[in-house]
Parts: C-alpha cells; sequence; structure tokens
C-alpha cells in the first residue's frame, strides 16, 4: 500500500475524533448552546462512567451562596478517545469549568466544553486534547475479519447520525412528526438501551469481530453491544424482533454480506431524534482492504415508516489488535441522570 492511504486514513479519524458529538443516549436539547457560563470550585464527585461522565462542582453565587453544579460530558469511551481518563481530575481539585448552562434557568447543570485543571492546563471536553489515543493505520494488517478495529469516519456520517435534521434523509409524514415532538424522556438509552445498527457501528469505538462457521459476532465497545450474524440461515421468518435485528450473513467472495431485519421499534433506532419501525432492513457490506489494515464498511438502510427512500453511507474501520479497549457497561444512575436530577440542582 502506498503511503497516500495511512497519511488519508490518519487526517480523516483525526477530523473525525476532534469533531466527534456526544456519543450519549441523548442529544444537546436540554442545554443553551448560545451561552456560556464560567463556574469556578471544587470538584465534588467525578463520575467516569458510560454513557455518560458528570462532575459536581462546589460553587459560590454572585451573592455568596453555595451552589453545586452538575456538569456533564461524554461517556468514558468517547471521553478517553479525547485524551481524558479515570484520573485526569479528582474530588477535591479546585478548577474553573466553561459549560453550556441548561436551558432552564431554575437548573444548575451544564454541558461541559473546557477545564482548567489545579496546574492552569487547560483540557477540551468536547474537542480532542494532546495525548488521545489517535487512530492509526498498523504496518502489518489482519489476514481476516476477525480481530479488533477502531471506527473512522468524516463529519458528513457523524452529523447526519448525531444531529440529525429532517432535511438530512426523505422522511415521511410520520418520520416529521416523530422528529418534531421527540423528548429525551422517550429515548430507550435512559434504561440502557443500545443503539440499534447501522447507529452501533459507525460509533468511534472499538469493535471486535470473531469468525465462525456457523456464526460472526461484532460486539461494540462503547454499548457492549453484540451482534450475531447466522451463516447458516436463509430466513427471518418466525423471528422475535430485538434492537439488533436477525442477521443473516454469506459471503461474496472475501466480503462479507449481512441482511438484517426483525428490528424492534426504537425511540432512536435510526438517527438522534428519529425512531425506527417494524419493518426496517439494514443491508451491510464488511470488506477488507488488499494488506489487511483496514475494512470498507458500507450499508443500505430502509425503513418504511419513517423513511420515502433509501439511505447509505460508507466508512473505514482501521485495524488496532493492540488497542486498549474500555468494558464499561451502561450505568443506570448515569443513564437516567439528567432526567431525574436531584433537588439540589434546582434553584430554589
Amino acid at each position: 500500500m502506498s503511503n497516500l492511504l495511512p497519511r488519508l486514513l490518519l487526517i480523516a479519524s483525526t477530523l473525525f475524533l476532534s469533531a466527534s458529538p456526544a456519543w450519549a443516549h441523548h442529544s444537546w436539547a436540554p442545554y443553551d448552546l448560545e451561552s456560556e457560563v464560567t463556574l469556578e470550585g471544587q470538584i465534588i464527585e467525578y463520575k467516569w462512567a458510560n454513557p455518560h461522565t458528570y462532575i459536581q462542582l462546589q460553587t459560590t453565587s454572585a451573592d455568596g451562596a453555595s451552589q453545586v453544579w452538575q456538569i456533564e460530558a461524554s461517556s468514558a469511551v468517547v471521553m478517553r478517545n479525547r485524551g481524558w481518563a479515570s484520573d485526569t481530575v479528582a474530588v477535591g481539585d479546585r478548577v474553573t469549568i466553561f459549560a453550556n448552562p441548561s436551558s432552564n434557568p431554575n437548573q444548575t447543570m451544564g454541558l461541559g466544553a473546557r477545564l482548567i485543571t489545579p496546574d492552569n492546563m487547560l483540557l477540551e471536553m468536547r474537542q480532542v486534547n494532546s495525548g488521545a489515543p489517535v487512530v492509526v493505520v498498523p504496518e502489518k494488517g489482519s489476514e481476516s475479519l476477525a480481530g479488533k478495529w477502531r471506527t473512522t469516519s468524516n463529519p458528513e456520517v457523524s452529523r447526519h447520525f448525531f444531529f440529525f435534521e429532517p432535511t438530512d434523509w426523505p422522511l415521511t409524514e410520520a418520520g416529521l412528526r416523530a422528529h418534531a415532538t421527540f423528548e429525551n424522556a422517550d429515548n430507550p438509552g435512559k434504561n440502557c438501551v443500545a443503539y440499534a445498527s447501522p447507529f452501533l457501528m459507525i460509533i468511534g469505538d472499538a469493535k471486535t469481530i470473531t469468525l465462525g462457521e456457523d456464526e460472526i459476532i461484532i460486539r461494540t465497545e462503547l454499548e457492549i453491544a453484540e451482534r450475531i450474524i447466522h451463516m447458516n440461515e436463509t430466513s427471518h421468518e418466525g423471528i422475535e424482533p430485538s434492537v439488533q435485528g436477525h442477521s443473516i450473513g454469506h459471503w461474496e467472495g472475501d466480503v462479507l454480506v449481512v441482511d438484517t431485519a426483525r428490528f424492534a421499534e426504537h425511540g432512536m433506532g435510526n438517527a438522534q431524534k428519529l425512531p425506527s419501525g417494524p419493518d426496517k432492513h439494514l443491508t451491510e457490506r464488511f470488506q477488507l482492504s488488499q494488506d489487511g489494515t483496514s475494512i470498507t464498511y458500507s450499508f443500505e438502510m430502509t425503513d418504511p415508516t419513517y423513511l420515502t427512500a433509501p439511505i447509505s453511507y460508507e466508512m473505514e474501520w482501521v485495524y488496532a489488535p493492540d488497542f486498549e479497549m474500555i468494558q464499561m457497561p451502561c450505568d443506570p444512575e448515569s443513564a437516567q441522570r439528567y432526567l431525574e436530577l436531584p433537588e439540589s440542582f434546582l434553584e430554589e
């Protein structure tokens, strides 16, 4: 392989990480993204978790009253990809946090943007910091689809899924209505229900593929979800619907083709604020590069309940055999915290 492809993949992955969205179970709708507050105080909680990392900051208001602000950040997996760790900050640290406040002026909560540490180091909370584990194409690839892979993408793909707007895809009347009336409380993520594919497949985490004669298994890092691709079945008939649907695979030469149907209805099954219906259908292709250093992942999705035409995308997964995955299950308290704020986060 020429030196051009590794550089292009490295650039693409860097752009993807630096422009990455929350990758959480809900949108940024509760926050006023046009405003920013500066908060100085002492950390009284640092919860490193999936699907959200939280910092509770004890501050003093202009009138001298004590306040506790709850600052939301992305999942531990995504924060790791931005250069954070479980010990980046600690309880007792005095820090400055810049955040987008809640749209509700009675709530002392915000979406973290940047943090200044006790030793005056500026850390981005929604962008990549130095020391982040950048996706790099290895010198030696895999001999098959089996192994560990890291997802790369491009800003268009991530925006269409994570910041979905009705003009992005051709929507039915039901799709337009569902997007317009979506509320975070309707999101299955509050109960630690994983994203459905292909949404699950484009998330910028690590994934493992295990090849078997009868089954191929794909496991994801962020959701710790598991997809089983049945290689010895030919029909979806009689299968109970599930979040990831029922997948049947076959080989076209060295390309794995996966046909998935029988998806359970999901409040964000297609994109942020866009559900999926019972007739959703997904066709995916996994093609190993000639040198084994990457997989081209492409798909076409139809959903007659919410889409008037198919949508399709393509992206790269880079081979990462030595990458250390974060095996951290979804924390129910973390998933629901933004929905059920303690009274201490509501001003009298």
